[in-house]
């Protein structure tokens, strides 16, 4: 039985198919228009692929970051930039690990977004 390709797979094969016949046989706005299109496609197929374990990685980061202060997931950033307001992360300490914790979600971002700067130090 032949397994029919993911939808994460279609879309990196049009992102392959701008980036290596369209972009090169265009110039001017249909070329950038072209390089847009599969970068869009490339970020979609990446999101399709390791959105759900980043978004997940992230809800448990909030919650690490927010503690007792976050209840349900319905608006878990809101919550945590409550707390951060509301002087949960204002020694020192509390200040770097937040700031870890942070730049670990900016992290996650980033390998959707723009791989290679996924390894991004916050510095």
């Amino acid at each position: 039985m032949h397994q029919p390709p993911s939808a994460a797979d279609l879309l990196r094969t049009v992102a392959e198919t701008l980036t290596d016949d369209v972009v090169p046989a265009t110039t001017g706005p249909a070329q950038h228009q072209a390089r847009v299109a599969a970068n869009i496609a490339a970020i979609v197929a990446r999101e399709l692929e390791l959105g759900p374990a980043v978004r997940a990685h992230e809800e448990e980061l909030l919650r690490e970051i927010g503690g007792a202060a976050v209840g349900d997931a319905s608006d878990l950033r809101t919550q945590v930039a409550t707390a951060l307001r509301s002087g949960a992360a204002d020694t020192d300490s509390e200040h770097n690990r937040v700031r870890a914790l942070l730049t670990e979600i900016v992290r996650g971002d980033l390998s959707i977004a723009k791989p290679g700067y996924d390894d991004w130090d916050g510095e």
